[in-house]
């Protein structure tokens, strides 16, 4: 590689800045969004572990009521009240609300019975029942500025960061923070797009 003239070096490098603030934002934006979203995803979700590798809390099993009508509840009315002989042997309780009567039962074992019934995992919290705040989890800002490019992770709508909010609060950790091996993740694939945006502008 020949050797540059200083004004020659002065320009590669103001185009290499001008890329690095444009396509490569982009292309990490990428990453971020893709790659680093979905290893937190999996490990909140499928491993049930906070960002420093330990384990959720559990699930409750303290008797809760239900009306088995809900999106949440509905296989629980089938396995547990779908006859009389069934809605006999539950303990029922009549709440007034808005002028109408609404009937609950009592589902001994909580919440963690609930996700039993309903077919989901039911021993660690992952954060997970309909899906859509893993659906509506992404990069919902970037920013530039000092040399420092920053993403914002967060539910992508307000019903999303909803739930992210009440979880974390709940859990006492915000349950969609980066861990160690993610953020390393990321900045090896950072190392190795730098590469070739210098090379891209012959530096």
């Amino acid at each position: 590689m020949k050797e540059l003239s200083l004004e020659e070096t002065i320009r590669r490098l103001k185009e290499f800045r001008k890329k690095f603030s444009t396509d490569f934002v982009r292309d990490l934006g990428k990453v971020v969004g893709v790659d680093m979203v979905s290893e937190i995803e999996m490990r909140v979700r499928d491993r049930q572990r906070k960002a420093d590798n330990q384990l959720f809390s559990r699930y409750s099993t303290s008797p809760m009521l239900t009306s088995g009508t809900t999106v949440k509840s509905r296989r629980v009315w089938q396995k547990m009240a779908s006859s009389k002989t069934k809605r006999r042997a539950l303990d029922w309780v009549t709440i007034k609300k808005g002028g109408k009567n609404i009937h609950l039962f009592e589902l001994k074992g909580g919440y963690a019975q609930l996700r039993k019934l309903e077919g989901f995992s039911n021993a660690r919290k992952s954060f997970e029942f309909t899906g859509e705040m893993w659906r509506k989890f992404g990069v919902t800002n970037t920013t530039i500025g000092g040399g420092v490019i920053t993403f914002t992770l967060g539910g992508k709508t307000t019903a999303a960061q909803d739930k992210i909010d009440w979880n974390s609060e709940r859990e006492g950790v915000v349950i969609t923070e980066p861990g160690k091996i993610e953020i390393q993740n990321l900045q090896n694939q950072t190392d190795r797009l730098i590469p070739g945006y210098l090379a891209k502008v012959g530096l």
